[in-house]
């Protein structure tokens, strides 16, 4: 989770698991009710979070966040063949109903990466892992997940340092896609393979995983914040799917 950050916000406060729970209601709500209001619901939801935790996500992130949503809700919409004509260009003929199923899966697609990004950017790995290791997952697979949110910052890092260091030397990019994407790779499998034998020595040393259990310096554990949570969520989901039904939205 490289894009988590430290803060003292109420998202950061909740248990990692009240976080995911809560996503993974939010995206079954929006399965059972797909109509676009009901979808509105979880961007305005999402939209108050952000504002409340106000994470620094880079630009880079929100860019790509972006293109995927056009580019889902773009093919989506030209996909659809017969209806109602709205646009035509060349041979792309785009009809009315293509538009709207567009739009509500683009929606959709947004409401799940805020979403998403709400709770990278507010978990830290370690309570992560910790609380995997509670759910009663070996906690050698629970470290295995927190390793891997670790390593993922430290391998931007060393693939940002290695083309740093070819622009310094002036190695041009070569015109066979291949040779110049060797030359980035190779170098950093080596940085990759080296970090991972060290950690794997460094495991074996202090003979992980020869214990049934382990002890935690830090604990994690689920309080009335995260109850209190859950339930204005919830209340605030059904409340609006009630209301929205009351209005005809079907």
């Amino acid at each position: 989770m490289s894009l988590y950050y430290e803060g003292t916000s109420p998202l950061h406060k909740l248990t990692p698991l009240t976080k995911i729970v809560i996503t993974l209601v939010a995206i079954f709500h929006m399965a059972l009710f797909p109509q676009l209001e009901y979808i509105c619901l979880h961007l305005a939801a999402a939209a108050a979070l952000l504002a409340m935790a106000r994470p620094r996500v880079p630009v880079k992130v929100w860019a790509g966040a972006l293109a995927i949503v056009v580019g889902h809700g773009w093919i989506n919409a030209v996909m659809v063949r017969s209806g109602t004509p709205l646009l035509k260009v060349g041979y792309l003929e785009v009809y009315w109903e293509g538009l709207e199923l567009g739009v509500m899966l683009a929606a959709r697609v947004t409401a799940i990466i805020l979403y998403s990004i709400l709770v990278a950017a507010t978990t830290n790995p370690r309570d992560l892992a910790i609380s995997i290791a509670k759910l009663g997952v070996d906690y050698r697979y629970a470290f295995a997940a927190y390793v891997t949110f670790r390593m993922a910052p430290l391998v931007r890092r060393d693939l940002e340092n290695i083309l740093i260091s070819r622009r310094i030397r002036g190695i041009k990019v070569r015109e066979n896609p291949l040779e110049s994407m060797a030359g980035i790779l190779a170098p950093l499998l080596s940085l990759i393979v080296r970090r991972s034998t060290l950690l794997s020595i460094s495991m074996e040393s202090r003979a992980f995983g020869a214990m049934r259990s382990r002890a935690y310096y830090w604990d994690v554990q689920v309080g009335a914040k995260d109850y209190a949570f859950s339930m204005v969520f919830l209340a605030y989901l059904i409340s609006g799917t009630c209301l929205l039904m009351r209005l005809g939205c079907s």
